[in-house]
């Protein structure tokens, strides 16, 4: 079997939850004896191969143009949309916006004309962009992604909450299949850790720095933490920044930084060395404003770590697991990290680790590629 999958344009170049999926999934894929290749582009036959796996349905409009292509060559199509829930984007907008998220804001309220409006401006320092945002100026972003959804033969999402959104955002009749996230095998060792520092019992934010992963909002609840609660955790604080497309978050971030020498930021570490941060923290925290599931959470516990998260669907993952808390309320993240620091690590049953791995999350897709081509 010969399987495409199609992730966004530059997906291979950068990091993001999407390409951790798209890229473990394939791996392990490949471990089961078929043959994956991933590509971020337009260049791909679809005739190479037996079928096409396109991910990511939201801000790019490059994936309606890969459907369209592989529709017209008559292949089957399997989606992971990875889709969010409409209504936390546009509140994220409405509350939180900054940089160029400000203008967005002002001048729409329809939020799949800001996400258009946002592309446009991505396209104007990355040309390889045109042909999609301008078919979304033309088109309809929503339109083209309800077609989008019409073209796949299956949709898999993460989570029931997933599968409900997408019909009621689209109006749309899919034909869906849970293929839940997981983790790599280094997070299913529990051996060989290594404190990366000369402290321990720490808290720590695995994301990029942005507004959506709220480190701000993060930094001032552990502040408190420290003020209040006679306690003095550290924060460590693991991400890229891009100042580019959030130069004023960034400042905020670093005058954060330079008052706070508690604050540890890394702007990088190897997947294969992440679990030695999670082991030795105490709590791994996720005040996301919106996500499809939130991996990290899903890798602290996983590691040792008990977790703060946000948002229903990592809810129907992590269960009474997880303290969890609203993104836009400083009190409920405080108080959730609080809950979380004093209370006794996580018992993580093997029912749950055999579940949420990405070893699992192949077995299930492939089963769907096999009853899609009518294979045994």
């Amino acid at each position: 079997m010969r399987v495409l999958m199609l992730g966004r344009l530059k997906l291979l170049e950068g990091s993001g939850g999407d390409r951790i999926q798209i890229l473990n999934t394939a791996k392990e894929l490949r471990n089961l004896g078929i043959e994956v290749d991933v590509k971020d582009s337009f260049k791909f036959d679809p005739t190479d191969y037996d079928l096409v796996h396109i991910f990511q349905l939201d801000w790019t409009p490059e994936c309606n143009i890969y459907s369209r292509t592989v529709k017209k060559a008559g292949k089957p199509i399997v989606f992971s949309p990875i889709h969010h829930n409409i209504s936390e984007l546009k509140r994220f907008d409405d509350e939180y916006a900054f940089d160029f998220r400000r203008i967005s804001k002002i001048l729409f309220r329809n939020q799949y004309h800001r996400d258009t409006f946002k592309d446009f401006y991505r396209m104007l320092f990355d040309w390889s962009r045109v042909r999609p945002v301008m078919r979304s100026i033309l088109n309809g972003l929503k339109s083209m992604h309800i077609e989008t959804l019409r073209n796949a033969d299956i949709i898999l999402v993460q989570t029931a909450l997933e599968a409900a959104d997408l019909k009621d955002n689209f109006g749309v009749d899919i034909k869906w299949e849970i293929v839940p996230n997981g983790v790599g095998e280094n997070f299913l060792k529990n051996n060989g850790y290594n404190n990366p520092f000369d402290f321990s019992d720490y808290l720590i934010c695995v994301g990029r720095i942005e507004p959506r992963k709220n480190q701000l909002k993060i930094i001032k609840a552990v502040k408190r933490l420290r003020n209040e609660g006679g306690v003095s955790p550290d924060l460590v604080l693991i991400g890229k920044k891009n100042w580019l497309k959030h130069l004023e978050y960034t400042s905020y971030f670093d005058v954060e930084l330079k008052r706070n020498k508690w604050i540890k930021h890394i702007e990088s570490v190897p997947y294969e060395k992440i679990p030695s941060y999670y082991h030795y923290s105490k709590v791994g925290v996720s005040a996301s404003w919106f996500e499809t599931t939130g991996l990290t959470s899903l890798e602290a516990l996983y590691c040792g770590a008990n977790a703060v998260a946000s948002g229903k669907r990592a809810m129907e993952y992590l269960g009474k697991l997880a303290s969890y808390c609203d993104p836009g309320d400083d009190e409920s993240i405080y108080q959730a990290i609080k809950n979380e620091y004093h209370s006794p690590r996580p018992a993580v049953g093997n029912e749950m680790k055999n579940l949420y791995t990405w070893k699992n999350a192949a077995e299930k897709t492939l089963n769907v590629y096999r009853r899609l081509l009518n294979h045994d």
